[in-house]
């Protein structure tokens, strides 16, 4: 008897086939059986049954796609019954992988259904746009070529990889208004939405599903599943605030008055700049926010709170910004008054004023003692001297749950860094709003660990021999971690990726480091490199080292020789920022509540990169002193067996796992 037998008791075939296919595992000659997988099925029949929330964090190899395709595609088979069923992920590679997966297990269990993939419409050509486009640039021949394989149906960007990304942002869907396009009809777009929406069996991305659960009335995707997997789903609220930010650019709310002043003025040839009290009222404004982000942006870098994005900053509302915005909103509301009484007014001015009616409503929210929205400056890039005042809804977590709130289907969510410490949730849940939908059970399985032999193939090492990155000597404790890293991946005769939390630290750590001879290629992440192509190079050139930073933490897999060794350079606190200081307001203790759990994940999602398959063997270093404070919950939250703070142990380790004979000092 199935040792999961008491666990179902209700629907037993489904139950019996899904119990079956993992218990038959154990005598497969070619098959693994993991208990992660068998465990995820059978929660996922139990959530399908009583339309339950579940959250199941499966580790590094645990293989947890089987774990979730295997039960849905048994349910398929219930035609009368299951309803379909609907999986966003957060990558198209990972689509495409899944797609592959379930085209394996289908032939295994006889199950034959059509698998439709549903992407977001910036990954497909415009055909309208692409006309505009080659009009202004007839000279380009391959643009020919372009249109004829577009009109012949093919409009996805993966049958595209050549096109430079300033170009397909050019020619790309980057709106949906398309009941007034010409090509309404034959636009194949429109066709592959229709037959998303027919499909009962879909993969999605994150930013699709979030896009169509916003809408009223789902028109893109699969409507009224039997279930809802959310597959690397620690990325789904960063998603989700993503989809509602919004921003204020001053040169279009320039062109928006002097558009307004044009279209109520009786003299054509007045241009509407010289003298105006209103655009000088807005250059003001602007002025001062960007001199308080430039001011609050240098005065956390020199405390040394992570600045992990260089581009954006916070700034507070002084009495004097205050007062200036309050003057332009005077202004603002005085010329909608004006052009509201103008003699010709007509649905294009209406239109025009009630676009500014709503920017005025920002701008009251941002002087509001009560405000509804998080606020900071964001400058162009390379350039601190342009900005735009980007916002978004401070309740996140309501909008998440709102858009989470329908009952009449199961929904689970994995990945494999959703808890912090011992199993722990909580912050995973609240960051969602899952714990706000009434009259629906939250299922928190207990995290399945990876399979891998980390007590055997691994080993964790603590450094207790670097400045703590709150010195006051910034160069000194850049020099303490150049020395460090240069030991370590001397250690691993390179084979490493260094992982920083900032651009500027890894420029001047790989600086420092390429300054002493290397028998191996050091490489440093820049903009000049597409991270695709820079992975692409790492793995083929398996005795080098990568400077990273950023996606790195859980944007790359390399498997085998070429990674082993993990230098992670300092703990990844969240960059302070106004997002992250709302989430900590609502806590006595914001940093063990919010700051604290942040950092758990991104430093379980950096640590993860070492071991990716059962062969694999490393070493994975911590280089900030501060571990000493976070200790247990650091120990908790990784996987690791051997844990050290003697580099001795990290050369015996090297020598008689890694096979290095010959350690340079």
């Amino acid at each position: 008897m199935s040792i999961w037998k008491e666990k179902l008791s209700f629907d037993p075939k489904l139950y019996e086939e899904v119990d079956s296919f993992f218990e038959n595992l154990h005598d497969n000659e070619t098959l693994e059986y993991r208990t992660v997988q068998h465990t995820m099925a059978l929660d996922i029949v139990d959530a399908i049954k009583n339309k339950e929330i579940l959250l199941m964090e499966a580790g590094v190899g645990s293989g947890k796609s089987w774990g979730y395709l295997v039960p849905l595609l048994y349910a398929s088979k219930d035609k009368e019954h299951f309803k379909g069923f609907l999986i966003s992920t957060s990558s198209i590679a990972l689509q495409e992988q899944l797609k592959t997966e379930i085209e394996k297990l289908s032939k295994m269990l006889n199950v034959d259904i059509p698998i439709t993939i549903a992407k977001g419409r910036n990954n497909f050509i415009c055909k309208k746009r692409l006309d505009d486009y080659i009009k202004h640039h007839d000279e380009d021949k391959n643009l020919k070529e372009l249109e004829k394989k577009v009109n012949g149906g093919h409009i996805d960007k993966e049958e595209y990889q050549d096109i430079p990304i300033h170009v397909w942002k050019k020619i790309n869907i980057n709106y949906v208004n398309c009941s007034s396009c010409i090509y309404k009809n034959t636009c194949e777009y429109i066709l592959k939405r229709e037959k998303w929406k027919e499909s009962k069996y879909v993969i999605c991305n994150h930013d699709l599903l979030i896009e169509a659960l916003k809408r009223d009335n789902n028109d893109l995707i699969l409507q009224d599943p039997s279930i809802l997997v959310v597959d690397e789903a620690h990325n789904l609220e960063e998603k989700i605030r993503n989809s509602y930010k919004n921003s204020i650019s001053k040169s279009k709310l320039e062109a928006l008055i002097l558009k307004i002043n044009f279209m109520i003025s009786d003299d054509e040839s007045l241009d509407g700049y010289e003298n105006n009290p209103i655009i000088e009222s807005l250059n003001k404004v602007f002025r001062m926010i960007s001199t308080k982000a430039k001011y609050k942006y240098r005065k956390n870098a020199k405390e040394n709170i992570e600045v992990f994005d260089e581009e954006t900053s916070g700034f507070d509302i002084s009495s004097s910004l205050k007062e200036e915005i309050v003057n332009l909103i005077n202004r603002l509301e005085n010329l909608i008054k004006e052009s509201s009484n103008y003699k010709y007014l007509d649905k294009r001015l209406i239109s025009t004023i009630n676009i500014l009616k709503d920017y005025i409503k920002v701008f009251k929210d941002l002087i509001s003692d009560n405000s509804e929205n998080i606020y900071w400056a964001s400058f162009l890039p390379n350039t601190k001297s342009h900005i735009t005042l980007e916002y978004v809804k401070k309740d996140i977590y309501k909008q998440a749950a709102r858009l989470l709130s329908n009952n009449n289907y199961a929904k689970v969510f994995t990945s494999a860094t959703m808890t912090t410490g011992d199993g722990d949730y909580n912050y995973f849940a609240n960051n969602l709003g899952l714990n706000r939908i009434n009259g629906v059970p939250i299922i928190r399985e207990y995290p399945g660990k990876s399979p891998f032999d980390y007590d055997n193939d691994a080993l964790l090492y603590l450094s207790k021999d670097c400045i703590s990155p709150k010195s006051s000597d910034r160069e000194l404790y850049l020099d303490s971690i150049a020395t460090k890293v240069d030991e370590l991946i001397n250690i691993t005769e390179g084979r490493s990726l260094v992982l920083f939390t900032s651009k500027e630290d890894m420029k001047r750590v790989y600086s420092k480091v390429t300054m002493n001879n290397h028998d191996f290629n050091i490489m440093l992440q820049t903009d000049d490199v597409s991270a695709d192509t820079l992975k692409i190079r790492f793995k083929e050139d398996e005795s080098s080292v990568l400077f990273a930073t950023g996606s790195f933490f859980e944007g790359i897999d390399v498997k085998g020789e070429a990674l082993e060794n993990v230098i992670i350079t300092k703990l990844p606190f969240p960059v302070v920022n106004p997002i992250i200081e709302e989430k900590a307001s609502h806590f006595r203790d914001g940093f063990r509540e919010v700051y604290l759990p942040e950092m758990i994940i991104k430093l379980k999602q950096g640590a993860g990169r070492l071991i990716r398959s059962s062969t694999d063997k490393g070493i994975v270093s911590i280089l900030d002193s501060r571990y000493k404070e976070y200790q247990d919950v650091i120990l908790e939250s990784l996987p690791f067996g051997n844990c050290t703070t003697d580099i001795e142990e990290v050369k015996a380790f090297a020598t008689n796992k890694l096979g290095i004979t010959k350690i340079k000092k």
